[in-house]
C-alpha cells in the first residue's frame, strides 16, 4: 500500500486571525512565525502522517494496492472519512491501466472503516507490484467549519502551545508533553487501528 497526495485541502482547519485572537495578537505582529506554528499544528494531526490518522478538510489522495478484489470482497482506505470515490483503475495483463466504471465500484462504511468493494467483475491484473490503484476525496468537508470543534481546538492549542513555548517544555527538571488538554480533545478522533 501506498499513498500519494493529489490535491491538498484548499483550507485550513484553523486560519491566522482565529489564532491571532486566541493568542489576542495585532495582526501583523509575527504573521509569519504564527503562521509557521498554525501549519506544523495542522501537519500534526492531518493526514497520512498526522496523528489523528484521518483527513480533516477534504483532500484527494491516490491508494495503491496489491491485490485486486474479487466479486463480493473489499479493500480497505486507509485515510477516513472518505466521502467520495473519484477513479478505481486496474493494471491489467495488457500492460495497460484501465478504469473501472463506476457502476462497479461500492463504497462503504463499516464501523468507522472506509473500503472499497467490487460490485461487479474487475479486470483480471496483470504483473505489477500493486495493479490496483484508488484516487478517493478525504476529508470531514471543504470548508473549516465541517471539522469538529474539538479536533479544531486542539489545533488552535497546540499552535499557541508552539508559539508561546519556543523551547522544550520543561517541568521541575524534566522534559513534558504537550498539555493534556490536547490528548483528551483529540482522543475520540483517531483511528486506533492504524
Amino acid at each position: 500500500m501506498a499513498l500519494t497526495l493529489i490535491s491538498p485541502p484548499a483550507v485550513a482547519p484553523v486560519d491566522l486571525a482565529k489564532l491571532q485572537a486566541h493568542l489576542r495578537v495585532e495582526p501583523g505582529d509575527d504573521d509569519d512565525f504564527l503562521q509557521h506554528c498554525l501549519d506544523t499544528a495542522v501537519a500534526q494531526f492531518d493526514g497520512a502522517d498526522g496523528e489523528l490518522g484521518r483527513a480533516l478538510i477534504s483532500q484527494t489522495w491516490c491508494e495503491t494496492f496489491a491485490a485486486v478484489p474479487t466479486i463480493g470482497q473489499a479493500v480497505e482506505l486507509f485515510l477516513p472519512p472518505v466521502s467520495s470515490v473519484a477513479r478505481v483503475e486496474v493494471f491489467t495483463a495488457a500492460g495497460e491501466w484501465e478504469s473501472v466504471p463506476a457502476a462497479a465500484i461500492e463504497l462503504f462504511e463499516d464501523e468507522g472503516r472506509f473500503r472499497v468493494a467490487a460490485a461487479k467483475a474487475w479486470p483480471g491484473p496483470g504483473q505489477h507490484r500493486a495493479p490496483l490503484r484508488i484516487e478517493y476525496v478525504s476529508g470531514y468537508g471543504a470548508a473549516a467549519d465541517a471539522v469538529p470543534k474539538p479536533v479544531c481546538h486542539a489545533v488552535l492549542l497546540f499552535a499557541a502551545h508552539l508559539y508561546k513555548a519556543r523551547e522544550p517544555v520543561v517541568f521541575e527538571g524534566a522534559p513534558v508533553e504537550v498539555p493534556l488538554s490536547i490528548g483528551r480533545l483529540i482522543s475520540n478522533f483517531k483511528t486506533w487501528w492504524r
